[in-house]
């Protein structure tokens, strides 16, 4: 059986899949650009006429609004929507060939959920055919949808709002200075509002460590807006350096048998470390600290919960290399296997392998005889 899955939206590539053969392309980039775009239609339409017979099957993100999902819709072949995150463990494990239960850590940008939510920090047991979400960061809002993807200011608000509550704006650090006062009264409104439940604002619920990184390198002053790709992670990890430093409190807790991940206790400390005069580089160097802890603590209790010994590691805030060492590092000292990819992406561009692997999987198991 054949299956082409078409990737994602950002650092896209598409995979095709017959039998044990495996095809992944090169990066074609940006889809919301003509050019990339038209290349994945083009190779799409010439997977769909191989002359060793039509796709069975196309594996395409779950979000519903995604290109890669229209695309795969228009086709005329079955389809099967694929979680994201999922889909970035799924590439590691076929990476690694890894075909047994593994508990994965996912921490990226965005990635659409199953509950509508933006997730983007996740604990997951995971097997090539399904996953189980068994923890993930606590929600905060994105203030203007997709604008707090560019915007830095807006995380940073709404990651002291979640620290601090309706006090947020007396915690505001030099670096709002330069957002205008009429945005912060109206962003207040609409956190107010949000909280209350008065209503639909445009602030959907997130779990994205992407954004955490964009509102802590505001919050430092490293960074106004992602102009480019991790603009805001980048500036954080290089203010950091390599300087050992201790993490900050945290939180890593069980709520109704699921992990909740913590980091209002870190923005305080942050907060009160910039009024207190400290350098921005051991602040900088104290959160990754705090970042690769609490990953670990939660992965730790995954494992145990499950009696698994292997870890799968992916998403895109692993191309950080302070991050991504710390995390390995911790889960070898509790004697847990971690694995991260060796022959493709921790980022986006990896997806499309994981989402073949997904998908062929599923077929497989409706079908044992394909």
């Amino acid at each position: 059986m054949s299956v082409l899955a078409l990737g994602a939206e950002n650092d896209s590539t598409y995979c095709y899949c017959n039998g044990r053969d495996v095809e992944l392309s090169d990066r074609l980039g940006r889809l919301t650009t003509p050019d990339a775009y038209r290349r994945l239609v083009d190779a799409v339409r010439a997977a769909m006429r191989a002359p060793n017979g039509p796709v069975d099957l196309i594996a395409h993100d779950l979000h519903p609004q995604y290109m890669t999902t229209q695309l795969a819709r228009s086709l005329g072949a079955p389809c099967i929507a694929v979680q994201h995150h999922h889909a970035h463990l799924a590439s590691v494990m076929a990476d690694r060939g890894i075909s047994t239960p593994v508990v994965g850590v996912c921490c990226d940008g965005v990635g659409y959920g199953a509950d509508g939510a933006a997730w983007g920090c996740e604990i997951m047991r995971c097997t090539r055919e399904r996953y189980e979400r068994v923890g993930r960061l606590d929600y905060f809002p994105l203030i203007g949808g997709d604008r707090a993807a560019l915007e830095n200011w807006r995380p940073a608000a709404a990651l002291l709002h979640a620290a601090f509550g309706d006090d947020w704006l007396k915690r505001r650090t030099a670096s709002f200075e330069r957002v205008d006062d009429a945005t912060i009264q109206l962003t207040d409104a609409v956190l107010r509002r949000r909280a209350a439940g008065a209503g639909p604002v445009n602030a959907p619920d997130c779990s994205s460590l992407g954004r955490v990184f964009d509102g802590v390198s505001f919050l430092l002053g490293l960074c106004e807006r992602n102009d480019r790709p991790a603009a805001a992670a980048i500036a954080l990890e290089a203010a950091a350096g390599d300087a050992p430093v201790d993490p900050y409190a945290y939180g890593v807790n069980m709520d109704g048998g699921a992990i909740r991940m913590s980091l209002a206790p870190t923005i305080r400390a942050i907060v009160r470390d910039l009024q207190c005069g400290n350098a921005v580089g051991t602040i900088a160097g104290r959160f990754h600290e705090t970042l690769a802890s609490m990953l670990v603590t939660a992965a730790r209790t995954a494992c145990e919960r499950f009696d698994l010994t292997t870890v799968v590691i992916s998403g895109g805030c692993f191309a950080n290399r302070r991050l991504r060492e710390g995390v390995v590092s911790r889960l070898e000292n509790l004697q847990l296997r971690a694995l991260l990819p060796r022959r493709v992406s921790v980022s986006d561009a990896g997806l499309s392998l994981g989402q073949a692997v997904i998908a062929a999987a599923r077929y497989r198991e409706a079908d044992p005889c394909a």
